[in-house]
Formats: C-alpha cells, structure tokens, sequence
C-alpha cells in the first residue's frame, strides 16, 4: 500500500527536522497512524502545565527550547517517545505543518490503513535516514 509522506524541511525547519532525523536513525518508526482529535487534546494539555497561578495571576513558566515528541503525540505511536528541544516557533509550526497535511489528504483518526502515513525529512545535511 502506498501511503502519503509529510515531508519535514531541514532548509525550512532545521531543528524539527533535525530531531525527526535523529529519531528515526535511533529506531522510531517512519510509517505513524493518526489517532484523531482526543489525543491532540492531550498535547494541549500538556502545554498548560507550562503554567501556573500565583496570586491570582496567571504566569507562563518561561523556556528557551521547547519539548518536541517524535512519534507525534496524535499518533498511536507516540507517548513513550523520543523528545528532543527545538525552538518553540519550530514546535508551533509542526502542528500546523502535520494539521494541513491531515486535511489535504483526508487522513481521520482510527487504527485502519487510512490513518496511516510516513514521515520523511528531506533536505538534511547528513543525508536520508538509513534505518
């Protein structure tokens, strides 16, 4: 079966892409499947326990880099996964990045083959991910 590619840019995206790379040449698998809308929910969630309350007042616990997954959190792969840091503009653009390209080829979460898709990084300085 042939199965749509999102191809990650390390000219574009150098860090997210560099990241993707390292994790794959480490093992993680290349082909993910889409788990829906509920686990996207979890990762937002996972971005307001970057804050906190003090007195009222609602603060942002500050970071310079920010925690990049890979499998993504809205696969079935990912959760025990790699992470790495990457600028927060970088982690920002990714899901944007993987939100249209679910749209533009139709991809819904489920566990079937048409939840399934690769991902690649293209353009990387060391080459295409041999594992």
């Amino acid at each position: 079966m042939t199965y749509p590619i999102l191809l990650v840019d390390w000219r574009t995206y150098p860090e997210l892409a560099d990241n993707i790379w390292h994790a794959q040449m480490a093992g993680w698998p290349k082909l993910l499947t889409y788990c829906g809308p509920d686990l996207a929910v979890k990762k937002a969630n996972r971005k307001s326990a970057m804050r906190y309350e003090h007195e009222g007042e609602l603060y942002h616990i500050p970071r310079i880099l920010s925690r990049d997954e890979y499998p993504f959190a809205c696969t079935l792969e990912g959760g025990d996964s790699w992470v790495g840091h990457i600028p927060p503009e970088q982690n920002s653009a990714q899901g944007g990045l993987i939100a249209a390209f679910l749209r533009r080829h139709g991809i819904v979460g489920g566990r079937g083959e048409e939840s399934k898709f690769l991902v690649e990084v293209v353009n990387h300085p060391r080459g295409p991910v041999t594992n």
